[in-house]
């Protein structure tokens, strides 16, 4: 097993040379090495930050060792030059759990230690990555080429980024010459999202960071009679605040569109997106085209480019969708 695992991670390697230095061309240095199920071994998916890899171990799915884990990653550091492998195992329901004390631990799998924080990469712009700060890194791969997308065709426009996490939306945004309102439950990662800003150059002072609950700043936005010109919405599937209040995308979404339809001025743009199984892009697109019939709101769809070519034939894509608002 793991010696047809070996040769399979070589022939990746090898597939993947003329992508890395499309990546090396874009000045991107963040992206998904290895997909898993696409490349015929699920549960495994290994992403690169640079000098850093991070393998993604699915319960129930992955049944490699962590001995032989440590052999791939011997393969990854001689092949391209990589300094640092950590693991992060997901279990099958994660929904009522967090991440536990091995996801925090400095120590990799394999290799040396990496600093807490390190500065990537992506179309130039740069983020802060932690690689062992819970089940995330701070950034999530498979919105770069949405990302890049909002960065050139929306400039000098009123921008609110719903569910902004840390920021890489935004920062996007803001350096098109956009005024951002990044609203997330935590003020940690709203922190992390003004570390970025401050890596890119971008004045904290020009633009709006709330750490409260998206819809109670939809009423406050409301009572101020405050509009925006561009609405990104990227929500988690689940979560839970401090009071043990939770989020769902199959409870709230519809209630997540008509609120930030509230909210978009005239020929305004929203933005949707999500990781929920149960969609897929055309699926997403065809619940929210419901919900603006019901809302009798009239709109033009806007096409998204295509999913990143690293996170071609990914286990569960990410769905998204776009429109603009007609008068």
């Amino acid at each position: 097993m793991l010696i047809r695992f070996l040769s399979e991670i070589e022939r990746s390697i090898k597939v993947r040379e003329p992508l890395l230095k499309k990546f090396q061309k874009e000045k991107t240095d963040c992206y998904r090495l290895f997909n898993g199920t696409g490349e015929g071994f699920p549960g495994l998916i290994i992403d690169r930050y640079r000098e850093v890899l991070i393998f993604q171990w699915h319960e129930g799915k992955c049944h490699l060792e962590v001995s032989e884990l440590e052999s791939l990653a011997g393969v990854y550091g001689k092949e391209i030059g990589i300094q640092s492998v950590y693991l992060k195992s997901f279990v099958t329901d994660r929904s009522s759990q967090s991440a536990d004390a091995s996801h925090y631990l400095s120590q990799p799998l394999w290799g040396k230690e990496s600093p807490p924080e390190i500065i990537c990469h992506e179309n130039g712009m740069k983020l802060a990555i932690r690689p062992y700060e819970g089940f995330s890194t701070g950034i999530f791969l498979d919105q770069r080429n949405n990302r890049s997308f909002l960065r050139e065709h929306f400039q000098g426009r009123e921008v609110l980024n719903c569910f902004s996490y840390t920021c890489a939306f935004s920062v996007a945004c803001a350096l098109n010459g956009n005024k951002i309102t990044s609203v997330d439950l935590s003020k940690r990662y709203l922190d992390w999202g003004k570390n970025n800003f401050n890596l890119n150059g971008i004045v904290i002072d020009d633009h709006l960071f709330y750490s409260v609950d998206v819809f109670l700043q939809f009423k406050k936005a409301k009572k101020l009679q405050k509009t925006y010109d561009l609405i990104i919405l990227d929500p988690p599937s689940f979560s839970r605040n401090s009071k043990g209040k939770t989020f769902s995308v199959k409870k709230d979404m519809k209630s997540l569109i008509t609120g930030s339809c509230e909210l978009l001025n005239p020929n305004g743009v929203l933005f949707i997106s999500s990781n929920l199984t149960l969609w897929n892009s055309r699926l997403l697109q065809k619940y929210v085209a419901e919900v603006l019939v019901e809302m009798k709101m009239n709109v033009e769809w806007i096409k998204l480019p295509i999913i990143p070519d690293d996170f071609l034939g990914c286990e569960a894509p990410l769905s998204a969708c776009c429109f603009k608002r007609l008068h």
